[in-house]
């Protein structure tokens, strides 16, 4: 598409944090004239320099030069950090300023969120800021591998995630409780060493180290992923996501209908992993999210 304006992204982390991956890295090798960056001195000739949730003094500091210099902000906010009842995002706990929150804040001209809940929570709390939902998608180019699926004896089901959403998997507790008194198979648990270890289950449950080099072949190796969150979360489904894009199944909701129904059969199996690889394809590929930011950059 090309926009004639050079794009930057001011990226919270590297390749090891989900949303500067999914929401950075996963989209500029499809952007014509884009580079990213932790450090602002990279960004000085870009005309429209996205904020990965970034507010801090120096930042701030550079969105002020850019403005002086007529140059647009695009603020991503993948998180709900205003909102105190989400404690891993908020001001007290990651230690940022909301003052420094507020002053960027005023000063962009767009703000990105990555589901439709999140920018509904943010036009609810703020007024008067142009708002656009651009959703978490996967670069196909990094997920080629395809689960060949097979008929086994016992079987595998992943929950991988960050040491904050770990409890997340005790929604599921009794899903899978039940779950396993019909079919026999094995949870395997991939998150940070810091997270707090669950309450065990009856069945087997193995802990692994989450690894960015090798979570696709870990999610290869399983029959279906599991994806738990409280009702009306903010968060995108980007494991879902992922999963799918890897020809693995991933339950979402009525957890142990749905396992069941998918562990006992393999050509459903093999039926919702290959349509979950046509959706991906179709609606998820990082390549639409390219246009989307050009297109907006267009607009700005």
């Amino acid at each position: 598409m090309g926009t004639g304006k050079k794009i930057g992204f001011l990226k919270l982390g590297d390749s090891g944090c989900a949303s500067s991956r999914v929401r950075v890295d996963y989209v500029l090798p499809y952007m014509d004239n884009a580079v990213a960056s932790r450090n602002v001195d990279d960004l000085t000739d870009c005309d429209v320099v996205i904020f990965q949730k970034r507010y801090k003094s120096i930042d701030i500091v550079f969105a002020q030069w850019l403005k002086a210099q007529g140059k647009k902000i695009i603020f991503d906010l993948p998180d709900p950090v205003w909102d105190k009842n989400y404690p891993e995002a908020y001001f007290p706990i990651t230690g940022d300023s909301e003052e420094d929150f507020t002053v960027l804040l005023k000063m962009s001209d767009w703000v990105t969120f990555n589901t439709d809940r999140l920018r509904k929570m943010f036009n609810d709390r703020f007024l008067g800021h142009r708002t656009l939902v651009i959703k978490d998608r996967i670069d196909l180019a990094l997920h080629t591998g395809i689960k060949e699926h097979k008929e086994k004896p016992s079987y595998i089901i992943l929950w991988y995630g960050n040491r904050f959403n770990t409890k997340f998997i005790n929604l599921i507790r009794d899903d899978l409780e039940k779950l396993y008194k019909d079919i026999d198979f094995k949870l395997i648990i991939i998150n940070d060493p810091r997270a707090d270890r669950i309450e065990p289950f009856t069945f087997e449950t193995e802990y692994r180290i989450w690894k960015l080099e090798t979570i696709n072949d870990e999610i290869l190796k399983v029959d279906i992923t599991v994806n738990p969150h409280p009702k009306n979360s903010y968060k995108s489904n980007n494991k879902t996501i992922k999963s799918l894009a890897l020809g693995v199944p991933c339950v979402d909701i009525n957890f142990y209908h749905n396992c069941r129904k998918l562990l006992s059969d393999i050509e459903v199996r093999k039926q919702i992993a290959r349509e979950g690889r046509q959706l991906v394809e179709q609606k998820y590929n990082s390549q639409i999210s390219a246009k989307e930011i050009e297109r907006l950059v267009w607009t700005s």
